[in-house]
């Protein structure tokens, strides 16, 4: 591996970790959200708990890839947002199933002392059943954050930008240092939420305000750039030719030389790349890409 070889994958890595980085944080965001109000219900509610978590499951054995390319005849388009939803709902499981788990295993005694002095099963569960359970919670949250980034990248073949974009196109030209690159950016932003949501938690256990503003301006940060990159002002009022490829040599090399001439001729070209067959046909009639 060069520096020779690196130099063309690394121009595009602010736009692919950017992308990623934006998707795994709406899914587990969206997911969260889905997951602790339905661990409330469940726990309210014990016989809707075998149902719930059933389904849950199921949907955790689809394989990645098939469940994202669902999502497409689903919706009807391609993109963010069948990634998106693909991704929200690989999110729940880990996260429903240890809020429920973590909550029902709070110590007996505890809870009967706490309806000793009169409080109400919402309280319960509010004040002392979450609280208890937080470690099982955040736990499962980091589960979530780690599944979801290595899931993300698949997302490239049904036109969302993600680090598989490296991953996809390394493996059909051959080209390693693209492969390992997306694998290394891929590991380092799952490492990096898993620590971030790690802080926060003990932030929040030790209700330490620096550890976490520490965190709170990191992860803004993160955003703030990432947001940039996605739709800054070089991006805002322009229109812009997006271009599909399919996933084999002779496509990654029509689609550069096409977008080299459009740039050339003042064009603001985006690039889908490694899209299926079906994918390319589908946008190409919704006219989600144009050439």
């Amino acid at each position: 591996m060069s520096w020779l070889e690196l130099q063309e994958p690394l121009a595009h890595l602010p736009d692919y970790l950017s992308s990623h980085f934006l998707l795994t944080v709406a899914a587990l965001t969206v997911g969260a959200t889905i997951s602790l109000p339905l661990a409330a219900l469940v726990i309210q509610v014990r016989r809707l708990a075998g149902p719930v978590l059933a389904v849950a499951s199921v949907i955790q054995t689809i394989p990645g890839l098939a469940l994202l390319a669902l999502m497409v005849p689903l919706l009807g388009r391609i993109g963010v947002v069948p990634a998106l939803l693909a991704l929200i709902l690989y999110s729940v499981l880990p996260i429903l199933r240890n809020t429920v788990t973590g909550a029902l295993e709070v110590d007996r005694d505890v809870i009967e002392a706490a309806r000793g002095i009169g409080m109400t099963e919402g309280q319960i569960l509010r004040q002392v059943r979450f609280p208890l359970a937080s470690p099982v919670i955040v736990a499962g949250l980091r589960t979530a954050a780690v599944w979801t980034v290595g899931t993300a990248t698949l997302s490239t073949p049904v036109g969302a930008t993600s680090l598989g974009n490296y991953i996809f196109s390394g493996l059909q030209t051959q080209n390693m240092s693209a492969v390992l690159l997306g694998c290394v950016a891929a590991a380092a932003l799952a490492i990096s939420l898993d620590g971030l949501i790690r802080l926060a938690e003990t932030a929040a256990r030790r209700r330490d305000p620096r550890r976490a503003l520490f965190v709170g301006a990191v992860l803004l940060t993160a955003l703030g750039f990432a947001v940039r990159v996605q739709i800054g002002p070089a991006r805002a009022g322009e229109s812009s030719v997006v271009l599909g490829a399919k996933t084999f040599t002779e496509q990654y090399i029509l689609s550069r030389l096409m977008s080299n001439r459009l740039e050339a001729a003042g064009q603001r070209v985006e690039v889908r790349d490694s899209l299926g067959s079906t994918v390319v046909f589908n946008a190409l009639a919704s006219g989600e890409i144009d050439a």
